[in-house]
């Protein structure tokens, strides 16, 4: 029972010890630079006051009572500094305990001697002490006082020497300026010692930091690099980025880039066709934020082309509701970060057969073609937010892609250059979005020249990322115009001769299935013929083999709706709808082809869009 007690009291002690250094001294983590100087400061005070009230007890036996109010000034100095790190309000006593040590200090130089005693020397360790205590704000004022107390002594000593005691002698002096001179000397040398190690220490802990940062950067680049860059292998499409990030690291002797910018391609198929999907992409934050963002949009994005290759709904989408979907994917997967992260983007499709380009802007830069020399904006219409942040159906752009047509992509990094300081020495930053226009046909369209001519202008203060895309067809497989049997077709069926028509189409069939025209003759016939599935087919399929065509698509849905084909139907009407969401009878008939389909949810969301349509 009693070793029970024992080892309780024990416990209790050592706790209760700990609990008091603590709060004394402060934990572990809070002994910084500043505190670390303060100790070597209190050390080498120490040592100087030993050495200066061994030199009074030697020489001068009992007469020690200034050194002894100094002392018990710069105990009290110390223990007030400890306490001020328990409560703030005991700093304010730092000040009186200061003035009382320096005029002790002044009396005891008075009753002792001269100004090289080495009584004066002991108000250095105080002087140090207290301006590492109050702070920065103290310590112009601490130091004139100091000055103006060793000056107004030496003047006071040599107008009024009777005021001093016959201590001041030549030898004695002598003997004062030695021991003086070893006490400062031993002094300085502690207090520099402690401030180099102290930097030494630092500068030890900061290069271990950064080494480690360092690595988990290098890492980070590891995780990011295969999620980017050119994967697709087109013989009709070209692609080419650049990429500048504003993070740059060295690991091992070799450079490398973190940021939060990425440039990424690759190849789907989508209703049998040959399509080359590109995005550019740009993460909030720089260095690891912006990097996590690239990794998250990265993953996603490997993931939805991997389920388009393995999946066979995906694949049957037209072009622009695999964009939708897409889009939507990602956009779900941000969202889970509740407004922490989010990304800029530019996601699209191009048509390899044909050059033509759908793409979405989620709140990125406008992409530029440029074309014969001259440089413009695709669009200038942010219709779409960033990943994270969509609330309403994304708008879905489309261009032709001519053959030595560059269509460019870029990060806002193209934009916000510093271009040099103002008068007052603040940054100026490049606000014109335009300029951009100038730097592209000075560069001819090459993105590698652009990006490093930007880098000319003006310092980079955001992540640039460049993307191009060229469209080069094979001169094998020319786009087929009308020929002669098309000709003679077109004039059959002016003289209404339908069934001839398709007769001679039928027999075409083969050696024109990529020709457009055909797939539009073929769908006057179908439609004069009142087959209303084959005549939405044809319809259906001269769209994707000439998808600009609004007016065919719509075509199509008229057919499949008359031939109760709904689905295929909204399908059609949704490419038109994603293209253009402010055409109202469009609206209207997605509504009535959701109502056959009992779809309730989305009849009611395309009634609201009507109504604001018409408000």
């Amino acid at each position: 029972m009693k070793q029970a007690n024992f080892h309780t009291l024990f416990s209790f002690c050592r706790r209760t010890f700990s609990l008091w250094i603590v709060n004394l001294l402060g934990p572990t983590d809070q002994f910084v630079m500043r505190h670390r100087i303060l100790n070597g400061t209190l050390f080498a005070g120490l040592i100087a006051m030993a050495v200066g009230l061994g030199s009074e007890f030697f020489r001068e036996g009992f007469e020690m009572g200034g050194l002894l109010a100094l002392w018990a000034a710069f105990v009290f100095t110390i223990l007030f500094y400890y306490l001020s790190r328990i409560k703030r309000y005991f700093q304010i006593l730092i000040v009186p305990t200061f003035i009382i040590s320096s005029l002790t200090a002044c009396l005891q130089i008075k009753y002792s001697g001269g100004i090289v005693s080495a009584n004066v020397m002991l108000l250095a360790p105080i002087l140090v002490l207290n301006m590492l205590i109050l702070g920065k704000k103290w310590d112009s004022f601490a130091i004139v006082f100091f000055v103006s107390i060793l000056f107004g002594i030496s003047e006071i000593q040599n107008t009024y020497p009777n005021w001093f005691s016959d201590y001041s002698s030549v030898k004695a002096r002598s003997e004062d300026f030695l021991i003086t001179a070893v006490s400062v000397l031993l002094l300085l040398g502690l207090m520099l010692r402690t401030l180099n190690r102290s930097y030494e220490d630092a500068i030890t802990e900061v290069s271990r930091l950064k080494y480690q940062q360092d690595g988990d950067y290098y890492l980070t680049s590891l995780l990011t690099r295969p999620l980017s860059g050119i994967r697709n292998r087109s013989e009709t499409i070209q692609f080419s980025s650049y990429i500048k990030q504003k993070k740059s690291f060295q690991f091992k002797n070799r450079e490398y880039e973190l940021g939060g910018d990425i440039c990424v391609t690759d190849q789907i198929i989508l209703k049998g066709r040959n399509y080359c999907v590109f995005a550019n992409g740009d993460a909030m934050g720089k260095s690891m934020q912006g990097a996590g963002g690239v990794l998250v949009f990265g993953t996603a994005f490997r993931a939805l082309i991997e389920r388009t290759h393995r999946d066979g709904i995906l694949s049957s989408y037209f072009p622009e509701r695999w964009l939708h979907t897409a889009l939507n994917d990602l956009n779900n997967v941000f969202e889970g970060f509740d407004g922490s992260m989010s990304m800029s983007l530019l996601l699209g499709l191009v048509d390899e057969k044909t050059g033509y380009m759908y793409y979405i802007n989620a709140e990125h830069p406008f992409p530029i073609r440029y074309r014969d020399g001259k440089a413009q904006f695709l669009s200038e219409e942010a219709t779409n937010y960033k990943l994270g942040m969509q609330k309403d159906r994304a708008r879905i752009e489309t261009c032709w892609i001519r053959p030595g047509d560059t269509i460019i992509l870029g990060s806002d990094g193209r934009d916000d250059l510093e271009i040099g300081i103002d008068a007052i020495k603040n940054r100026v930053i490049n606000f014109d979005h335009t300029s951009i226009l100038k730097q592209v046909e000075e560069t001819r369209g090459d993105i590698t020249d652009l990006g490093k001519r930007l880098q000319t202008i003006g310092e980079l203060t955001d992540d640039l990322s460049l993307l191009s895309i060229k469209y080069s067809p094979s001169q094998s497989n020319p786009n087929k115009g009308i020929s002669p049997e098309m000709n003679r077709i077109i004039a059959i069926l002016k003289d209404n001769q339908v069934l001839e028509a398709l007769a001679l189409l039928e027999e075409e069939m083969n050696s024109e299935v990529d020709n457009p025209i055909f797939w539009k003759l073929l769908y006057q016939v179908y439609r004069k013929l009142d087959s209303f599935a084959k005549a939405g087919h044809a319809a259906e399929t001269f769209s994707i083999l000439h998808p600009s065509g609004l007016q065919m698509i719509w075509n199509g849905v008229i057919q499949y709706t008359k031939a109760g084909k709904i689905e295929e139907a909204i399908d059609m009407a949704e490419r038109i709808y994603s293209r253009k969401p402010d055409v109202i009878p469009v609206l209207k008939l997605l509504i009535k082809l959701y109502k056959k389909s009992k779809r309730p949810e989305r009849v009611s969301e395309y009634e609201s869009a009507l109504l604001k349509l018409k408000s």
